[in-house]
């Protein structure tokens, strides 16, 4: 399995590829699909075949894109921990953020417990878990290989204890490499 970051402005988003693009985990900023299509071409990930996305959390950086991606025939893996997150998320937008509504009826609204099932019919050897410590919907991606993807929790050196408590879980699952949402790519757990 590739693992292709296609962020920009700041924030990385990453695409699980191998013939296809698989996943892809975080969903840009509001306004900007023309950027994100750009970034994809140039990394050589074809839109067109992607499936599904994960938002590791719903926060404008993270989230933005997801209905538009949506629309265009992906869709949104929602664990049923960011549920109640989706309505809400609304609020935190601007008229000049250009921001789509997400609808959850189009979306597939997931168990923690069905996740390792579902990630392996579309590929994937890992499974989703919740990490609080940015944000109570926060998630992380994690796969069979050591790898996870954070999006946003906090590095240990500034987090809180419920923070610290996500770290440590990931610590306890064998965790070696870490895709965070923003900064520097492949650190160490």
């Amino acid at each position: 399995m590739n693992i292709v970051n296609v962020g920009y402005d700041s924030t990385n988003y990453y695409v699980l590829a191998d013939t296809h693009p698989r996943l892809l985990v975080d969903a840009g900023w509001p306004g900007t699909l023309a950027k994100f299509q750009h970034t994809c071409r140039r990394a050589g990930i074809d839109l067109a075949g992607l499936r599904h996305i994960l938002v590791t959390h719903f926060h404008p950086d993270h989230a933005g894109l997801a209905h538009e991606l949506i629309r265009a025939g992906a869709r949104l893996i929602v664990m049923e921990s960011q549920v109640d997150f989706i309505g809400p998320f609304r609020h935190f937008m601007k008229p000049e953020h250009h921001y789509v509504d997400i609808d959850l009826a189009q979306c597939l609204t997931l168990a923690f417990s069905a996740s390792r099932a579902f990630l392996a019919t579309i590929g994937i050897q890992g499974e989703i878990i919740p990490t609080p410590g940015h944000s109570d919907d926060s998630v992380t991606l994690i796969l069979d290989d050591g790898s996870a993807f954070t999006g946003d929790l906090p590095h240990p050196s500034m987090c809180d204890e419920v923070g610290l408590q996500s770290w440590e879980h990931l610590r306890e699952l064998g965790m070696s490499a870490v895709y965070p949402g923003h900064g520097p790519v492949g650190g160490k757990i």
